[in-house]
């Protein structure tokens, strides 16, 4: 439907003499982007709720509009989003962009964040992580999918979230050639984010770790340094191995995803390809160009 074209409606009523709540309402399920790009530009009353009303803008979700230079076009646009919050904003997800700077702009315009979604943002660094972190007391939730990041990663999430709820550190690992040191064809395994973890995470309910090498050892780990954990993912991290130790450890806990179980509701092989391009781009100089 045209909003722009359509200008009034079937009974003779015009768009603009709709309740502000009713606005709201349109508002809040066309989503952030849609709203910043169209709909806020309706006529003078829609125009007057976008910008004026920061219950709006308490959560900005920019992920699924396309990555690469597609994505990249939304920097401003989400600076201009976070702007109409006036510091209300509590949930903040982007995917295929974002830098350093990005979360800088963020934590100077807002400090009761309790979400924060980071997927395939390959310019985001550690350090500007840890800043965020530090900065917004009161998250709660952190989800990081896919990403360039050094040793020590989780154990510095958690030690700047000692409340930390939800996390999820998802990887693609399990689609990759898994190399040994000489080239065969072995099983690679690395317990460092598991121990990160298990050291810092003691107040999380909910763990995703899709695609990771944590192994056996590992996730004793995180089950003796989490006692509160309900719910965990480790779909595709295939160096677990549920014999009937493991079983007797995960029977506490209220959900558990396993190893092989099904990836329907993330469909990270359906991805592959553009994953590879999207990698191949942040790495390139049309990248930097952007930037």
């Amino acid at each position: 439907m045209n909003l722009r074209r359509n200008s009034n409606l079937s009974h003779g009523r015009s768009w603009a003499e709709l309740p502000r709540e009713v606005i709201m309402v349109i508002f809040l399920k066309l989503g952030a982007i849609e709203v910043l790009r169209a709909a806020g530009s309706v006529c003078r009353s829609w125009r007057r709720v976008a910008k004026e009303e920061p219950e709006l803008w308490r959560r900005i979700d920019m992920t699924n509009h396309g990555y690469g230079s597609d994505a990249f076009v939304l920097m401003r646009p989400t600076r201009r989003a976070i702007d109409r919050s006036k510091g209300r904003l509590e949930e903040f997800s982007i995917e295929y962009f974002g830098d350093d700077k990005l979360l800088q702009y963020l934590c100077k315009r807002t400090s009761i964040l309790k979400k924060l979604c980071l997927i395939s943002c390959y310019q985001v660094s550690q350090k500007a992580i840890a800043r965020t972190a530090r900065r917004q007391p009161l998250l709660e939730e952190i989800q990081i999918t896919f990403g360039d990041f050094e040793e020590g990663m989780t154990e510095m999430v958690g030690r700047e979230c000692p409340q930390l709820k939800t996390f999820k550190f998802n990887n693609t690992w399990y689609s990759l050639p898994n190399l040994g040191p000489g080239g065969d064809d072995e099983e690679v395994e690395d317990d460092e984010e598991a121990f990160g973890i298990a050291k810092t995470m003691h107040q999380l309910r909910h763990l995703q770790l899709i695609g990771n090498r944590v192994t056996n050892k590992g996730l004793k780990a995180i089950l003796d340094g989490c006692p509160h954990l309900e719910t965990l993912d480790l779909r595709r991290s295939r160096n677990v191995k549920m014999d009937a130790d493991m079983q007797a450890r995960c029977a506490r806990l209220k959900t558990i995803r396993l190893p092989e179980d099904s990836l329907d509701d993330y469909d990270f092989e359906a991805d592959a390809d553009d994953r590879q391009d999207e990698i191949n781009f942040w790495y390139s100089g049309a990248a930097i160009q952007m930037l």
